[in-house]
Protein backbone atom coordinates (compact mmCIF):
# COMPACT_ATOMS: atom_id res chain seq x y z
CA UNK A 1 0.00 0.00 0.00
CA UNK A 2 1.30 3.49 -1.06
CA UNK A 3 1.67 6.44 1.09
CA UNK A 4 -1.00 9.45 0.17
CA UNK A 5 2.15 11.86 -0.12
CA UNK A 6 3.45 8.96 -2.86
CA UNK A 7 0.46 8.55 -4.34
CA UNK A 8 -0.16 12.70 -4.64
CA UNK A 9 3.73 12.44 -6.43
CA UNK A 10 2.72 10.04 -8.65
CA UNK A 11 -0.83 11.57 -9.82
CA UNK A 12 1.38 15.03 -10.63
CA UNK A 13 4.12 12.91 -12.55
CA UNK A 14 1.55 11.52 -14.85
CA UNK A 15 -0.33 14.62 -15.36
CA UNK A 16 3.10 16.20 -16.57
CA UNK A 17 3.30 13.28 -19.28
CA UNK A 18 -0.72 14.33 -20.61
CA UNK A 19 -0.71 15.65 -23.84
CA UNK A 20 -3.43 18.55 -23.62
CA UNK A 21 -5.47 19.55 -26.60
CA UNK A 22 -5.20 22.89 -28.08
CA UNK A 23 -7.75 25.97 -27.77
CA UNK A 24 -8.55 25.23 -31.42
CA UNK A 25 -8.80 21.09 -31.37
CA UNK A 26 -11.21 22.18 -28.36
CA UNK A 27 -13.85 24.14 -30.13
CA UNK A 28 -13.28 21.69 -33.41
CA UNK A 29 -14.16 18.86 -31.37
CA UNK A 30 -16.84 20.58 -29.56
CA UNK A 31 -18.53 21.71 -32.13
CA UNK A 32 -18.04 18.36 -34.04
CA UNK A 33 -19.98 17.03 -30.67
CA UNK A 34 -22.70 19.80 -30.88
CA UNK A 35 -23.66 19.24 -34.35
CA UNK A 36 -23.65 14.97 -34.68
CA UNK A 37 -25.65 15.23 -31.42
CA UNK A 38 -28.10 17.55 -33.41
CA UNK A 39 -28.46 15.38 -35.95
CA UNK A 40 -28.96 12.56 -33.86
CA UNK A 41 -31.79 14.68 -32.58
CA UNK A 42 -33.52 15.17 -36.01
CA UNK A 43 -32.92 11.63 -36.93
CA UNK A 44 -34.62 9.99 -33.56
CA UNK A 45 -37.53 12.81 -33.75
CA UNK A 46 -38.07 11.88 -37.65
CA UNK A 47 -38.32 8.15 -36.26
CA UNK A 48 -40.35 8.48 -34.32
CA UNK A 49 -42.53 10.62 -35.97
CA UNK A 50 -42.46 7.75 -38.90
CA UNK A 51 -43.34 4.98 -36.25
CA UNK A 52 -46.08 7.06 -34.32
CA UNK A 53 -47.46 7.97 -38.08
CA UNK A 54 -47.12 3.84 -38.88
CA UNK A 55 -48.81 2.98 -35.35
CA UNK A 56 -52.04 4.93 -35.81
CA UNK A 57 -52.61 3.92 -39.27
CA UNK A 58 -51.79 0.07 -38.57
CA UNK A 59 -53.99 0.47 -34.97
CA UNK A 60 -56.99 2.82 -36.36
CA UNK A 61 -56.17 5.52 -34.25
Amino acid sequence: MMSPAEFVSQVKRELQRVTWPSQKETVVMTVAVLVLTACMMFYFLASDAIICWALAKVLGI
